[in-house]
């Protein structure tokens, strides 16, 4: 099989992987006291990082998607993990040329000015956010 030469339309670093969760204070203490790891604040009062070694953060999400998706939701109805981008109007641009299948959130593709999520082949949800 060829090589693809291909430039993604995104950085090839994953930047960090959803963990769905129904408290996210409860899973910050959680991961925090249990696992010993570096929990960061609560953000936006949904989210909260946590900074790993490898530079890929795994991040405690109880509001998964802009329109309110909950953790029990099936596959493919919140994102397993963001692309880095350096400018995601431009990653949109070439997924939008290729044909991807993008998630639109109350008629909106691209969130707060800096992310927008896709489908893969399978029906997988996938981010990518500045």
């Amino acid at each position: 099989m060829k090589e693809s030469t291909m430039v993604p339309p995104f950085r090839r670093k994953v930047g960090g992987i959803f963990i769905p969760v129904s408290d996210v204070h409860r899973a910050r203490a959680w991961y925090k006291d249990v696992l010993g790891l570096p929990v960061g604040d609560v953000q936006f009062g949904h989210l909260c990082c946590i900074s790993m070694d490898d530079g890929v953060d795994l991040l405690l999400d109880q509001k998964l998607t802009p329109d309110g998706g909950e953790k029990d939701l099936e596959l493919g109805a919140y994102p397993l993990f963001m692309f880095e981008s350096e400018n995601v109007e431009e990653s949109l641009s070439r997924l939008q040329e290729r044909g991807v299948r993008l998630a639109s959130y109350n008629g909106t593709i691209i969130q707060n000015g800096h992310w927008f999520n896709f489908y893969d082949s399978e029906g997988n949800l996938l981010m990518v956010c500045a």
